[in-house]
C-alpha cells in the first residue's frame, strides 16, 4: 500500500510536470505568434530592401541571359514585358514586396484566431499542473515551490535559447536549402543566402526582442516565489513535528 501511494504521488508530480511544460508552451506560442503578426510591417521593408529593391534578381536574369542589369531594366520598360512577373518585381519593388507579404500573412492568419484563444487553456492547465503538484506532495507550499522552480529554470532555458537563434539562423537556412535538395543548395548564391537570414532576423529580431524580456520577468519573480515558497515549506515541516 505504502508503494503504491509513492507511485501515485511520482505519477501525479510527472503530470503536473509535463502539464506545466505545456502550460509554458502555449505561453511562449501565444506571445511570440501575436508579436510575429504585429511585426509584419518589418517583414515587408525587409523584403523590399534585400530582394526587390536589391540587384539579386537582376544578377540572376543576367546570368541566365546574357545582358546586363541596364538592358533588362529597358527592356522590363516595353509594354510586351511589363506583365512578365520578374519585370513586375523589377518595376514596382513596393507591390511585389507587399504581394509577398499578404501571401505570408494569409498563411499565418489561419492560426491567429488559434493564438487569440490561449489565455483560458493556459490558465486551466497551469491551474491542473498546480492540482497535480499537490496531490503528490500534499503539501500546498511545495506544489508552489515546485510550479516557481520549474517556471524558474523554463524562463533560463528559454532565454538562452532564443538569444542564440540569431547565431543559430545560418546553419538552419542551410539545412533546409540541403534537406530540399543539396544541389540546388549549392548552386544558390551566398548573397542570396544572406538576405534570406537578413529577412528572417528583421522580422523576428522585435518578437524575440519582447520574448526575451518576459522571460526576464518570469526568471525574476519564479526565482524570488521559489525561495519564499522553499522557505515556507520548510517552517511547515518543522512545526509538524
Amino acid at each position: 500500500m505504502i508503494k503504491t501511494g509513492k507511485i501515485l504521488k511520482f505519477l501525479s508530480r510527472a503530470l503536473a510536470s509535463l502539464l506545466f511544460t505545456f502550460a509554458f508552451f502555449m505561453l511562449f506560442a501565444s506571445v511570440f505568434g501575436a508579436n510575429l503578426i504585429e511585426n509584419l510591417p518589418s517583414l515587408e521593408s525587409s523584403l523590399k530592401e534585400n530582394f526587390f529593391e536589391s540587384d539579386i534578381l537582376l544578377e540572376q536574369l543576367s546570368k541566365e541571359s546574357g545582358l546586363t542589369a541596364a538592358e533588362i531594366r529597358e527592356a522590363c520598360k516595353q509594354d510586351q514585358n511589363k506583365n512578365q512577373e520578374n519585370c513586375k518585381q523589377i518595376n514596382n519593388p513596393e507591390q511585389a514586396a507587399a504581394s509577398a507579404t499578404d501571401e505570408i500573412k494569409k498563411q499565418i492568419a489561419q492560426y491567429e484566431p488559434i493564438l487569440n484563444n490561449l489565455a483560458i487553456p493556459i490558465i486551466v492547465v497551469f491551474i491542473l499542473s498546480l492540482l497535480f503538484y499537490f496531490l503528490g506532495t500534499m503539501s500546498i507550499y511545495t506544489a508552489l515551490f515546485k510550479i516557481s522552480i520549474n517556471a524558474f529554470f523554463s524562463a533560463i532555458f528559454g532565454f538562452l535559447a532564443f538569444s542564440s537563434f540569431s547565431k543559430l539562423l545560418p546553419g538552419i537556412v542551410d539545412q533546409a536549402f540541403n534537406i530540399v535538395s543539396a544541389d540546388i543548395s549549392q548552386e544558390i548564391p551566398i548573397e542570396f543566402k544572406q538576405n534570406i537570414i537578413n529577412v528572417i532576423n528583421d522580422w523576428l529580431k522585435s518578437p524575440l526582442s519582447e520574448l526575451n524580456t518576459l522571460l526576464i520577468y518570469i526568471g525574476a519573480v519564479s526565482l524570488i516565489t521559489s525561495i519564499i515558497f522553499y522557505l515556507l515549506k520548510n517552517r511547515n515541516k518543522n512545526n509538524s513535528f
